[in-house]
């Protein structure tokens, strides 16, 4: 069996990796849409989707962090993901024109990284003891 290549696309600096996220995390510098596009970047570059480009609810959705779990493909482009990325770039426009989004915080960093080992054990990637 050939063993996945996993990577974390993120903004969110409290993403490390450690025994809960044993994986590359590439940091992305800016708000959740960064993310998106840099995540449709490595889509273009063997990577593809493995993990929800959208978080399960709106409050969340207008918080200031996403990360997503990339997987090594044998393919150049993800097209599958490339399309979900988009459809998930268009929800966001619509739920982040708000006046009142949340700063960037602690509790919002410690809620995105709960989604993404989440992410990670519903992938049957990590043992969650």
């Amino acid at each position: 069996m050939t063993e996945r290549v996993l990577r974390i696309v993120t903004n969110n600096p409290w993403i490390e990796r450690n025994a809960a996220v044993p994986f590359e995390i590439t940091l992305v510098e800016g708000d959740p849409f960064a993310t998106l596009d840099k995540a449709e970047e490595l889509l273009q570059q063997g990577w593809k989707l493995v993990s929800a480009p959208l978080p399960p609810n709106v409050p969340i959705m207008r918080g200031p962090y996403r990360s997503l779990v990339i997987e090594k493909n044998d393919r150049q482009y993800d097209g599958e993901g490339l399309i979900a990325l988009h459809k998930a770039r268009e929800r966001y426009i619509i739920e982040r024109d708000h006046p009142n989004l949340p700063a960037p915080g602690e509790d919002f960093g410690i809620i995105d990284r709960q989604m993404l080992q989440r992410s990670l054990r519903d992938a049957m990637l990590l043992d969650m003891e």
